[in-house]
Order: structure tokens, then C-alpha cells, then sequence
């Protein structure tokens, strides 16, 4: 099925485009039956492995699969989509990375491990050509990693770095060295650029929450923090100015 195709009019028949539920209680490793359908990621009660809900491009059904067919549907949406090339070019990222990896630990490495690497990575690359907007998000994807593997204070300070590069008005320069060019667009533009995300703000009140942590400790890391972000990113507006901005947000909480 086209890409386009999940797009065409009502007139068209409507049972062609609903997903077709073709999950069973049963686990696709070992083929023993499980309590129930599994309705997202779960571990198997019997073998251990971990158990992936997906829904193929092909037919539209959603279907319960292992790792190596949850990957396999994953890349067949990226075909539908017509993103297959960056998806292929993420994956020999990641495969290279995994490989020095495996070399320094001496053992496979986890995924988060690889990725933490893949984006360490990105992070110089963005920063050499001052794309900061992309810069800022590979920040919030590491904060996302922090967040999951439950090193919620180190979260906590990554997402308010990204609030800080945030107020800042991150442009992505695209390496631009014409000094002319970089007037007009320049790498940190806050007065046309600045804000704050909603979901950034919401994730940094859950984990304040969930840490106990008062605005006046959530200050001391902010600025803490950014001080050092403010000086290596050469960044318009300061710790201390910026912070004024997010206060008002966290006065919601």
C-alpha cells in the first residue's frame, strides 16, 4: 500500500485503511500462552524475552512480533514513507558505534549505551557547524535516555539545559562562515527565536515532583549548570537573566 494511500477520501471503502487486530495471547519466542493480549512492550513470563507490538505497513494489521520483526516492520514504515536512506544511514551509525563499544567494554554494550555514544557524536558535529536547533534536540534526547533509565537529577539538569539553549533562540547555521550571512541569521537569535516548550516544562515539573525539589533547588541547578553551557556555547543571554523566563513557568507547578 502507497504512502498516499492512507490519505484518500471517505468515498473510498473505509475497511481497506482500519488496522486489522491480529494479536494473540501468545508469545512469539517460545509460543506459550500468555494472561492476555499484550497491548504495548512487555517481558514474557516464560521465556524472558521481550515481547513488541507493531503494526505492519503492508496489510495495516497489528500484530504481536519479536525484536527482529518489530525492527524489520519499523524499516518497512520508513520505506512507506520514503525515509528509508536516513534510516539506513542512522543504522551503520549505530552499527559502528556498537562495534567500538563492544571493543573498549568487552562485551555487547545496551542500546541506550549506543545511542548515548551516537549522540555524543552529533553533539560536535551540530556544534561545528553551529546548528543549534539540532543541538537542542539531540540534548533532549539524551535527557529522554536519563529520564528512562531513572537518573531523574541528571535528567532534571539536561532538560533545563535545554530550556536555557531554549530562551536562547537556537538557529541551525548549517556551517555558514560568511560573516555578512551571520548578521542576518545568526547561530542564537533570542528575540525572534526564543520560547519554551510545554513538554519540556511539564517533564522538568513531574521530576520535580518526584524528586521533592523546591523552585529555589531547581534555581541553584539551573544556573549552576548553565553558567558553564552560557560560557562554552557563547551564548547571548545569561543563567541568571534567563532563568527570570523559566521562574514563571515553574510558578505554575
Amino acid at each position: 500500500m502507497g504512502f498516499f494511500n492512507f490519505f484518500k477520501s471517505s468515498s473510498n471503502t473505509d475497511n481497506e485503511y482500519k488496522i486489522k487486530d491480529e494479536r494473540m495471547a501468545e508469545c512469539p519466542y517460545c509460543h506459550k500462552a500468555l494472561d492476555k493480549i499484550p497491548a504495548k512492550k512487555t517481558k514474557c513470563p516464560h521465556c524472558g524475552e521481550f515481547i513488541f507490538v507493531r503494526t505492519r505497513p503492508k496489510d495495516n494489521a497489528r500484530v504481536v512480533v519479536t525484536k527482529t520483526e518489530a525492527d524489520k516492520i519499523e524499516e518497512d514504515w520508513t520505506i512507506v514513507s520514503g525515509t528509508h536512506d536516513s534510516f539506513i544511514a542512522e543504522k551503520e551509525k549505530n552499527e559502528k558505534e556498537r562495534e567500538t563499544l563492544r571493543k573498549r567494554f568487552g562485551k555487547e554494550p545496551s542500546e541506550n549505551d549506543v545511542r548515548w555514544g551516537v549522540f555524543n557524536k552529533e553533539l560536535i558535529e551540530h556544534a561545528q557547524n553551529s546548528d543549534w536547533g539540532l543541538y537542542r534536540n539531540t540534548r533532549f534526547q539524551m535527557a529522554e535516555i536519563l529520564r528512562k533509565e531513572m537518573k531523574l537529577e541528571y535528567a532534571l539538569q539536561t532538560y533545563l539545559e535545554v530550556c536555557y539553549i531554549d530562551l536562547n533562540g537556537p538557529n541551525n547555521v548549517g556551517g555558514i562562515n560568511d560573516a555578512e550571512l551571520l548578521k542576518e541569521f545568526p547561530p542564537f537569535d533570542p528575540k525572534q527565536f526564543a520560547f519554551l516548550a510545554p513538554g519540556v516544562i511539564d517533564l522538568v515539573k513531574r521530576i520535580m515532583k518526584k524528586l521533592s525539589f523546591d523552585k529555589n533547588k531547581v534555581k541553584t541547578i539551573f544556573i549552576e549548570h548553565n553558567s558553564k553551557i552560557e560560557k562554552s556555547l557563547r551564548l547571548p543571554i545569561s543563567a541568571e537573566s534567563s532563568w527570570q523566563s523559566l521562574e514563571k513557568e515553574i510558578n505554575n507547578l
